[in-house]
């Protein structure tokens, strides 16, 4: 195997792996730089003692004769994997992470795979395989699903007048209960509806509540605080990658006008691995840079409207 290849797959296992490892050393060290680089050096060692990487000097190589790459999981780190099998010849063409699959390969869903449109027969998580067929039905599917959070414990907590920021661990349970129907043009021909298993997530969210009193001064109205809610839960899960080395499918997010444990308007934005992945604790650290980035690319009197506008659907 070439140094590059090697480089290659160290980037694939960082990429997997980085996350969870450096959340647990900053918890430990209180200093993210420094846990970014313990960790680093870890793995190197850790692949050094696997016998793939030999040090040298100052340097890592490639250790001769591994091939390694098969066992990278490049699709993610969360567990179980969904096979996703073409029903008439067996052929494998693809794999998604099973705490994802209700979404992308339910029973009717229609799946792209290398421009070719399958739809999916059957998805069975206890053998961990979903079946499809080739078709091309003049359709595009959009599952729906329901999302409940419950906070855990009390975590870490700060008040700042009208608004709490936390850092808590949290229960995190969605459902599929179907998916709509669009044709190209966009416009919608009907809703399936599904009976999908519950899956839930326990892992760690950054929060945030807002007394009524604070939204109503600042001009939304009782009405409009689930739909302000959403549009600034979807801004701040967009901009945490400002201060949080994560992309959109490393997170999830949820808001409601009445919290879970305080009864007030609150906004979560969570890791979506088990345990925690850091990145929430990363944008609770740095909330300063994060949430103000957030007020300043959408503001309350126009959160309602944007939201409406995305075609998200308000919880409430």
């Amino acid at each position: 195997m070439t140094s590059s290849a090697t480089h290659r797959v160290i980037d694939a296992v960082w990429r997997i792996e980085s996350a969870r490892i450096v959340g647990a050393l900053a918890r430990y060290t209180g200093d993210f730089e420094l846990a970014e680089d313990v960790a680093q050096e870890a793995v190197a060692e850790a692949l050094v003692d696997d016998g793939l990487l030999r040090r040298r000097g100052s340097g890592y190589f490639a250790a001769p004769g591994v091939d390694p790459h098969p066992a990278v999981n490049i699709r993610g780190s969360s567990g179980d994997q969904i096979a996703i099998l073409e029903a008439d010849t067996g052929r494998l063409l693809g794999g998604v992470e099973a705490g994802r699959a209700a979404l992308s390969v339910h029973p009717g869903a229609v799946y792209l795979h290398q421009g070719e449109t399958y739809v999916v027969d059957s998805l069975d998580f206890d053998d961990g395989v979903a079946f499809v067929h080739a078709a091309d039905p003049g359709y595009a599917t959009y599952a729906r699903e329901i999302t409940d959070i419950t906070v855990t414990g009390p975590g870490e907590r700060t008040r700042f007048g009208d608004v709490t920021l936390g850092l808590v661990p949290v229960a995190v349970t969605s459902q599929v209960i179907g998916y709509l129907r669009r044709t190209s043009a966009g416009e919608v021909i009907d809703f399936v509806e599904l009976d999908m298993p519950a899956r839930t997530l326990e892992t760690v969210a950054a929060m945030y509540t807002v007394t009524p009193e604070a939204l109503q001064h600042n001009g939304v109205d009782l009405s409009a605080v689930p739909g302000a809610l959403h549009a600034a839960e979807h801004a701040a899960i967009g901009l945490l990658p400002l201060v949080a080395s994560c992309d959109r499918g490393d997170i999830g997010g949820l808001s409601t006008a009445i919290g879970p444990d305080t009864g007030l308007p609150t906004v979560f934005v969570y890791d979506g691995y088990p345990g925690g992945a850091g990145f929430a604790e990363r944008g609770f650290r740095r909330a300063a840079t994060w949430l103000s980035a957030t007020a300043d690319a959408i503001c309350p009197r126009s959160a309602s409207s944007l939201a409406s506008r995305s075609g998200c659907t308000p919880i409430r």
